[in-house]
């Protein structure tokens, strides 16, 4: 999945999910996700909070939340691996 459509993706379950309580705004969840995809860190954390706020909700799309997941973790995956922070 290309870095625009993984951030899209993102941005839109954050909405849904109300992931990041402090921030309304699309562009602010936008720019957050945007200066932190490259970090380790986060993305783990964002792994986590969607395993967690999807555990619990009836009206999921399982094969999204997957697939979504699946996406972070081979940014992660890159990240530690490929360049050389692993």
């Amino acid at each position: 999945m290309e870095r625009t459509d993984l951030i899209n993706v993102i941005i839109k379950f954050c909405i849904e999910y109300k992931l990041f309580d402090n921030l309304n705004k699309e562009d602010e969840i936008k720019s957050r996700i945007e200066s932190q995809l490259d970090d380790v860190s986060f993305i783990e954390n964002l792994i986590n909070t969607i395993i967690v706020k999807t555990r619990n909700c009836e009206k999921v799309d399982n094969n999204k939340i997957k697939h979504l997941l699946l996406e972070l973790e081979k940014v992660r995956l890159e990240l530690e691996y490929i360049n050389g922070r692993g």
